[in-house]
């Protein structure tokens, strides 16, 4: 194959193809892949709490793709066979044994417990959304031919910069523009409410610490701290604004090849993240391991 020199390209050619090593993909792999064992493995924990040999029975209101499958009824022992083999099939994608494969058998163990839970609450939760389209960028990739046991076995030679710089790009466009338009979605539906004066904030942090309702002192039974800031709406209105100016501007870090520029953009996502766990409950607290799309994980693997 001719080698592709992207410095001779358009704009466009080097803004994809001209950031990584052919190394890179599969180091990128590894430790996203352990980052899903962690990410996927802390959002069905509830599905394991009922008898595995207890009775079947009907989801009231069944997601829409089981319902389209004709799923109606819940066996209580499947998920502790679907969950186990997701996480198993997360190692091997990490470690780049069968990864293609593994690949597919992730979407679908995914797939399947999001419907399980989901059934269960009535609810249509989204925080297997954005992984997904990470996993199909790395499914037409060469991530499997670099930085794994296959790779090493069959002696593959290293794929070429421009084939692990596209996917690498693409997944940062990906997860940039997800913050993005994440705010323009809030302005479209409650504008500067959002924010303004306490706004949507204040309300959602209300209804998320009095969903449990109160104890016999008065206080609510869960999510005190969303209580007490809901409380002070100056504050709201504060973090608002570092939320807003995050999301406005994280398209910027598209363009940024500094490594430290980077990790802040990480520790601001990280606390963005947390902050919404330990306020409103919202399970996306790993993630943040979606950035290491956005570093060269080849010299972290080094220095670690």
């Amino acid at each position: 194959m001719t080698d592709y020199h992207p410095t001779r390209g358009s704009a466009i050619d080097r803004f994809f193809f001209d950031w990584f090593t052919g190394e890179t993909l599969g180091a990128v792999r590894f430790y996203f892949g352990l980052g899903l064992v962690l990410y996927l493995g802390s959002q069905y924990p509830q599905l394991l709490t009922l008898d595995a040999f207890g009775p079947h029975f009907r989801y009231t209101l069944p997601i829409w793709y089981f319902d389209l499958l004709g799923i109606d009824t819940h066996i209580p022992w499947v998920p502790f066979l679907v969950f186990p083999v997701m996480l198993i099939a997360c190692l091997f994608f990490a470690f780049g044994k069968w990864t293609k494969p593994a690949i597919i058998v992730i979407l679908i163990t995914m797939f399947w417990l999001k419907g399980m839970r989901d059934s269960f609450s009535g609810d249509v939760h989204h925080r297997e959304i954005p992984v997904v389209p990470l996993l199909l960028l790395f499914l037409v990739s060469k991530c499997d031919q670099v930085f794994g046991i296959d790779a090493r076995r069959r002696k593959l030679a290293v794929i070429q910069d421009w084939e692990a710089s596209w996917p690498l790009r693409a997944m940062q466009v990906y997860i940039a523009m997800f913050y993005f338009w994440a705010l323009v979605a809030k302005l479209r539906v409650s504008g500067l409410f959002w924010f303004e004066h306490g706004g949507r904030i204040q309300q959602t942090l209300i209804v998320r610490s009095v969903r449990d309702g109160f104890a016999a002192n008065g206080d609510v039974v869960n999510l005190s701290l969303a209580w007490k800031l809901a409380q002070n709406p100056d504050l709201v209105f504060f973090f608002g604004v570092v939320v807003f100016l995050f999301e406005l501007f994280i398209p910027l870090i598209l363009f940024v090849k500094d490594w430290r520029l980077r990790l802040v953009m990480l520790i601001g996502a990280a606390s963005f993240h947390i902050s919404n766990y330990l306020l409103m409950n919202v399970q996306f607290y790993f993630y943040p391991i979606v950035f290491v799309a956005f570093f060269d994980m080849v010299k972290v693997h080094a220095w670690l």
